[in-house]
Formats: structure tokens, sequence, C-alpha cells
């Protein structure tokens, strides 16, 4: 199970284009979603609780839009890098959003990279398992980790990267219509945005780390064995807190 998180990781952003495609049978359900995304920022509401009201369609769009990119071999990677591009182009307005877009971003690429080398391939990624799992709402989903991953600490760390993957990439998604001027946000907004994405893309950071989809330096808990140790779970933390200077350099 922990094996084939990966395959339901962030895909939105760099398949935006999509809601754009004429013929592109997730060319509506995309619109959709995305314009429920500005609408949530250009409210007053809460950004972290109101964007979980968004993962029911949120996981089931992830996996169409995945499985639309192993039909049409998608070069993932490649996307990312042109996002990434794009952004440091609007970096002298929106310094703050920008560093901590790429800090998101260099998080995913490197989860991708750890799990699936250098290059992400999707043709690996099993059609049918996905197919399987879009019956499912998420909440379902939620439930089938909780009873399928025997150690509960370990399943809940899984959540929680799960979880701070969907806020990351709505979170991501409102920063990239911000520096295009899809929508106006105030800058009280604005940092709204930059506080929930930087707290999922550490929280994202940390549990990648925690659940050995990504190497450290430090020895791994075993969290088979015994209750994950607090200053280890700070100490990851902190990880991503420093790795930002590091990513951003790479």
């Amino acid at each position: 199970m922990l094996h084939g998180a990966s395959s339901i990781d962030s895909v939105f952003l760099p398949l935006k284009e999509m809601a754009r495609q004429q013929h592109n049978p997730l060319r509506l359900p995309m619109r959709a979603f995305i314009d429920k995304v500005k609408a949530l920022l250009a409210s007053r509401k809460n950004l972290p609780e109101h964007a979980a009201t968004l993962r029911d369609e949120q996981f089931n769009l992830r996996l169409k839009a995945i499985g639309w990119s192993i039909k049409e071999n998608i070069d993932l990677t490649a996307k990312f890098k042109k996002l990434e591009n794009a952004w440091q182009e609007k970096e002298a307005d929106h310094p703050v959003l920008v560093a901590n877009m790429r800090f998101a971003l260099h998080a995913q690429v490197e989860v991708m990279q750890a799990i699936a080398g250098p290059k992400l391939d999707l043709s690996k990624v099993d059609g049918s398992a996905l197919e399987q799992l879009g019956e499912l709402r998420f909440a379902q989903f939620e439930s089938a980790l909780l009873v399928g991953v025997p150690n509960q600490q370990a399943a809940q760390v899984l959540l929680g990267w799960l979880h701070a993957s969907m806020d990351m990439e709505v979170a991501l998604l409102m920063g990239d219509a911000v520096l295009n001027d899809e929508m106006k946000a105030s800058p009280a907004r604005v940092d709204a945005l930059n506080r929930f994405l930087v707290n999922a893309s550490q929280t994202y950071a940390a549990s990648a780390r925690l659940l050995g989809l990504v190497h450290t330096r430090e020895a791994p808990a075993s969290m088979a064995a015994e209750p994950l140790p607090a200053a280890w779970v700070k100490g990851q933390k902190q990880l991503a807190d420093l790795g930002l200077g590091d990513w951003l350099r790479s």
C-alpha cells in the first residue's frame, strides 16, 4: 500500500491545460473544479478547512487525470520544469509566493524521482487499479487505507501525506491563478495562501521522509516496531524547512 500511494500524488497543476483543450474529456470537470478553487481563494473562507470539502471531487479527478496521462504518454517531469520556469518570470511581482510554490514543486518532484527515477514513467502505473479506486469516494479510500495498513501510526502518517499533497495541489492552482492574473487577490488573502501552501508543503516533505519515500542522512525511525519518536518527527519538520534553500538552488 505504501508503495502504491505515489500513483495518486499531485497531477492537476502540470495538466491544467486540459481544461482548455476542446476535445479533452476532462475539460469541463477540470474547469469546474478550477473555478471552485478560485472562488475559494476569492472568498473569506478558511482555506485549509474548505479545501478539505473539495477532496471527493479532487480525488476522482486525480484518478481520471492520471489515466488520461497514461493514455497520452505525458511527460510530467518536463511539465513541472516548464511550470517552474514560467513562475520564475513572475517572481518580481510575488517573490514570497513564487518561492513557496517552487518549494512545493521541488518537494513533489523529489518524491516522484525517489520512487520512479529521474523520469516519471506513467506507463508503469497500474491502470486497472486506478479504475477500481475511481469507484470510491475519498472518505472510503481513507477508510480502506486505515484497514489496509497494519500499523496505525504509519497509516496516519500516510494519510497526512496524502492530505498535504491534495492541499498543495489546491494551493498551487490558486497561486498559479494569481501569478497569471486569472483573478485578483488582496495582499491579506495572498498571505493566507502562503501560510496554507507552506504548511501543506512542509507536512508533505516531512511525511515523505517519515514514510521512507525520500531518503535522509539520518537513520529512519521504525514504524512497525514502536511509536515514532517525537524528537525525530520534529527533526524531519526542520529538514523540510532547511531544505528550501537547497531545493531552490538545485
